[in-house]
């Protein structure tokens, strides 16, 4: 666990080496996840989700060593922004709220995926650990950056290959 966190925290600094320019159309951004599904690339999707007939601002997330995706909307709320994360097997999201980014299971409004399939799917270890994961404004880079070397480690081991 301690190795995980050494690893996780030397991706923090390098995503915020790497993240300094704004992700904008034809750009990506692009780093280490530090895990099995090594390198990452965030470009702009040109497939946007659409929430409540509202066009979200939709990233294109890509591992180096996945077969498949995964998609990254953003929701403009009130005070936060929540960031819904998926793929057509397994979705979270991610919020900025109260100055505290970390995960959440995917609220109903949002929701795609039956909950008892996602819970067999979910690392419970790995989504309690990042229920905060910084404090303080960050970018929207930052975040995108932060969920793109977080999020291999919520998915259990035995569904990671279906990625």
């Amino acid at each position: 666990m301690k190795t995980k966190s050494v690893l996780l925290a030397i991706c923090v600094i390098l995503l915020s080496v790497v993240a300094n320019a704004k992700i904008k159309d034809g750009q990506s951004m692009s780093g280490n996840s530090l895990s099995e599904l090594g390198q990452y690339t965030i470009t702009h999707s040109e497939a946007p989700v659409i929430h409540d007939n509202q066009v979200l601002e939709t990233y294109e997330l890509r591992y180096e060593n996945a077969t498949n995706s995964v998609k990254i909307a953003v929701v403009e709320e009130k005070k936060c922004k929540t960031f819904i994360v998926r793929n057509d097997e397994f979705e979270v999201q991610y919020n900025c709220q109260n100055g505290v980014f970390g995960v959440k299971k995917i609220e109903k409004r949002f929701q795609e995926i039956p909950e008892e399939e996602m819970n067999m799917k979910l690392n419970r270890v790995s989504y309690y650990a990042q229920r905060v994961i910084c404090q303080g404004k960050k970018s929207d880079d930052d975040y995108l950056g932060l969920i793109a070397c977080y999020f291999p480690e919520l998915v259990n081991e035995e569904y990671q290959a279906s990625f």
